[in-house]
């Protein structure tokens, strides 16, 4: 399991929007939720994808044990979406990077899904994945 900053970029807009929330859930343990178990499950099989190869479809009725979720079709073939995105982009890769923004916000981190450098271009690819709350490129104060 990852560990969490308290002033994460995942959370940023709600630190943003109400700095008090920070001193509210102090103390209170770090929870997931069904979605969230879900989508880190989905991450796993990227990274692992990415990294040893094969395919997302290799994880169809597995379990990512620290998880409890059972890899599904249809997380599979989105995943793979994701992995083949990644992979068309060439150069230079990195996935589940930890970056530091600690220059800019106090204790600042996060795991960055993927990280391409090509020639003088930085692409930065974030895997999206799971229900419940919805969360948009455009406009996110994570990046």
């Amino acid at each position: 399991m990852t560990t969490h900053a308290k002033l994460s970029a995942s959370g940023s807009a709600k630190w943003m929007a109400c700095p008090g929330s920070i001193a509210a859930e102090e103390g209170l343990p770090d929870g997931s939720s069904e979605h969230s178990r879900e989508g880190s499950a989905a991450h796993h099989v990227a990274e692992d994808v990415l990294v040893n190869g094969g395919y997302a479809s290799d994880w169809i009725g597995k379990t990512v044990e620290d998880y409890g979720v059972e890899v599904t079709h249809a997380m599979a073939e989105y995943v793979q979406q994701y992995v083949d995105y990644v992979k068309s982009l060439g150069g230079t890769q990195l996935y589940e990077q930890r970056v530091d923004f600690s220059n800019v916000v106090p204790d600042g981190f996060g795991t960055s899904d993927a990280i391409v450098m090509e020639g003088r271009t930085l692409h930065i690819v974030d895997l999206k994945y799971g229900k419940g709350v919805k969360v948009y490129a455009q406009d996110n104060s994570q990046a």
